[in-house]
């Protein structure tokens, strides 16, 4: 009787740890999921600031073609027609305007 009173108390300390565990492993999950969702957000913010990194040094290195395209547009052309006349793409000549943009409004102040 008393081998039975003992394997009864194991199981139930043995149930009860397992639902322990079970709770512990929930929860561990569900910090889980939020840890990975922090880290896509950072992953993509990374991610952005070497895009924007990168955009900057093609500005950079583009300032010396800056007054020729600020020129052609003040003029009138098209992103399209400067592209076209100074093999520059025109990705490039938007970012120069913007960033002279920036200037202009920066010395402004």
């Amino acid at each position: 009787m008393m081998l039975v009173w003992i394997m009864a108390a194991t199981a139930i300390v043995l149930l009860i740890l397992l639902m322990m565990s079970y709770r512990a492993n929930k929860k561990l999950k569900e910090e889980n999921a939020v840890l990975q969702e922090i880290i896509s957000v950072k992953d993509k913010t990374i991610e952005n600031l070497q895009s924007s990194r990168v955009a900057v040094k093609d500005v950079i290195e583009n300032l010396s073609s800056h007054e020729e395209v600020m020129a052609l547009v003040n003029a009138g052309d098209s992103y399209a027609e400067i592209s076209e006349k100074l093999g520059i793409p025109e990705s490039k000549i938007e970012l120069i305007v913007k960033f002279d943009k920036i200037k202009k409004d920066q010395g402004a102040s």
